[in-house]
């Protein structure tokens, strides 16, 4: 630092002199007496403020008496606002001032038309907005038809997945009403596996329910009465549908109409085929027709394997002869492995087979079934607290393709595996 120059005699003279001066002088007096305008616009103010504690003088100072005499548009005009910004605490003078006030006396709609409404809403949680809006009231005073003129309402639903929401509700309901129905079914086979149990006086034929379920256990004889008129409806509906077809075809061509009432024959022989070809393509694809399918049911061979396109026609062919006054169709009310005449010829068997739900029995049935069983273990054991936990399976497992030596049972007792003796 260079070394500081003494004071001259002048200088030492006027330090001297000016402080004792100022002291006896009112400068309040010589204020008032000197044009003020007039000195400002001879001294180098900014000169001045570098040398003032600035501070100190707005702390003295009625800033709201000074701004009710300071032009402020002209003031504004003369700022760098946005350097000004950059120096204030933004925030915190929001937390000073009466937004709702400030609001009232500005223009939004102009406001908006200088703001970047895309930035502000990328900025905004719209989530919490939304939560603190009426939205009813916003509703009513929006232009719905303006706004959905300028949504892209394919875009909208395939974002919002409307397709499959609508898909699932009308599949959810006609699921569930399909699964009613197929409950209802699987309990009248039970009653009636019961009803002949009792008649024929069969030893551990008592039916007794442990998990509520009877997938993969030998269909009863009403589940499959329901699934041959489901098929039978449409074999019929299908035949006279190609029927009415082929003739309509043949008129056309042949320029008359075309009369097949005289031939019997040909009406027996083409149904036969309809038949034929609709229960063998069914059971070689999936082991179902239609009907089965719709009753939840599945055929398979009869070591639960899928059925093949041979066993599969021939179970077709022999299907007629079940029906020769019904003998053929009697061992699956009275006999232990309700298999009919063309399950044994063709070696399969019908299951309860829901797909991916487990087939279920009603659940008033369920419960009236373990109450019964309860019953029953109670007056065997003459006690039930005597009685085993578990009613002990009274089939073989194998009817599941599982065995006891992996602990499983089945679901329902008194429903017999395919394989035991009639």
């Amino acid at each position: 630092m260079a070394p500081m120059t003494p004071p001259g005699p002048i200088d030492r003279v006027l330090g001297a002199i000016v402080p004792r001066a100022v002291g006896a002088v009112d400068i309040d007096e010589i204020v008032g007496q000197v044009d003020v305008n007039h000195l400002v616009s001879e001294v180098d103010v900014d000169a001045i403020v570098a040398r003032v504690d600035v501070n100190a003088v707005v702390e003295r100072v009625d800033i709201d008496g000074l701004m009710g005499r300071v032009d402020i548009e002209a003031l504004l005009t003369r700022v760098d606002l946005n350097g000004l910004m950059g120096r204030i605490d933004l925030n915190g003078l929001m937390g000073q001032i009466d937004l709702d006030t400030l609001l009232t006396k500005v223009d939004l709609n102009t406001l908006l038309e200088h703001v970047d409404l895309e930035v502000i809403l990328a900025k905004i949680d719209l989530n919490t907005l939304i939560g603190r809006l009426d939205v009813d009231t916003l509703m009513a005073r929006i232009d719905l038809d303006a706004l959905l003129a300028r949504v892209d309402i394919e875009a909208l639903m395939r974002r919002a997945k409307i397709d499959e929401i609508v898909s699932n509700a009308s599949r959810g309901v006609s699921t569930r009403l399909l699964d009613s129905v197929r409950r209802q079914l699987v309990g009248l086979d039970l009653l009636l596996i019961g009803l002949v149990t009792r008649v024929f006086r069969r030893p551990g034929e008592q039916a007794s329910i442990i998990s509520g379920t009877v997938t993969g256990q030998v269909a009863g004889a009403i589940s499959r009465l329901a699934a041959f008129l489901v098929d039978a409806s449409v074999i019929s509906v299908s035949y006279g549908l190609i029927v009415a077809l082929a003739v309509f075809m043949a008129g056309l061509f042949a320029g008359e109409k075309v009369d097949l009432s005289n031939h019997s024959a040909a009406w027996l022989t083409g149904y036969i085929v309809v038949g034929f070809l609709y229960y063998w393509v069914g059971l070689s694809i999936t082991g179902r027709s239609i009907g089965k399918g719709l009753l939840g049911l599945r055929v398979v061979a009869k070591d639960g394997s899928p059925i093949n396109p041979g066993r599969a026609a021939v179970r077709t062919i022999a299907y007629p002869f079940s029906f020769i006054l019904g003998l053929g169709l009697t061992p699956i009310v009275i006999g232990k492995q309700r298999r009919a005449l063309h399950d044994f010829v063709a070696g399969d068997k019908v299951l309860y087979d829901w797909g991916d739900r487990p087939a279920e029995l009603p659940p008033p049935l369920t419960d009236w079934v373990r109450r019964h069983t309860a019953v029953a273990a109670a007056s065997s054991y003459g006690d039930a607290s005597l009685a085993p936990l578990t009613p002990a399976p009274l089939i073989n497992p194998a009817v599941n393709g599982t065995s006891a030596a992996n602990g499983s049972t089945s679901p329902v007792a008194g429903v017999q595996p395919a394989d035991a003796a009639p």
